[in-house]
């Protein structure tokens, strides 16, 4: 929620398609209705990619095994060595997103899809492959199901507060506001 209050312009979109959803199902939400709305999925989605929840993953080897570069190059990792990636760097590669620091869940949009242009690994904020995450539907449905009742439920602001003697930095508190 922290992350749609940073971004206002992508909260209408958000907000018109939770309102045509919710109506067309009697203001009733389920998994099948959650799974509608597109739109939130695209912003949750986009709001993971530039904030994982792991900063790394750790693999460990069974077997010699070659991996080749963009480039061309070829480096052999050794049978029980670790290998070691991490969302945060992956998931901000500028030949894969456009504008890799900037959040645009539009990116994830059909004939956009930036999270599949290098391939099944481009977007790895919950892993991927046979050591992927578990919980990543779960994750998204519950995320979208509080997400969704914190908008109905509350108007949201971020405000950037100085707490002077308590830090040297600002600090963004998150006010809601029942309405």
């Amino acid at each position: 929620m922290l992350v749609f209050c940073s971004y206002k312009q992508y909260m209408p979109p958000v907000l018109a398609e939770q309102k045509a959803v919710m109506q067309r199902h009697g203001n009733k939400l389920n998994f099948d209705v959650l799974s509608e709305m597109d739109v939130l999925h695209r912003s949750m989605k986009e709001a993971l990619r530039l904030h994982p929840p792991l900063i790394l993953l750790l693999r460990y080897c069974h077997k010699d095994f070659s991996v080749t570069t963009r480039e061309g190059k070829t480096y052999t990792i050794p049978k029980d060595h670790i290998v070691a990636t991490s969302p945060a760097f992956a998931n901000r590669l500028p030949y894969i997103y456009k504008d890799p620091n900037t959040f645009n869940p539009d990116r994830f949009a059909p004939g956009r899809e930036e999270d599949t242009k290098a391939g099944p690994f481009s977007y790895i904020s919950f892993g991927g492959g046979r050591h992927g995450c578990l919980g990543e539907t779960f994750a998204y449905m519950q995320v979208g199901y509080l997400g969704l009742y914190n908008v109905c439920k509350s108007h949201m602001k971020l405000e950037k507060t100085d707490y002077g003697s308590l830090s040297s930095g600002l600090f963004c508190m998150m006010h809601v506001l029942c309405l």
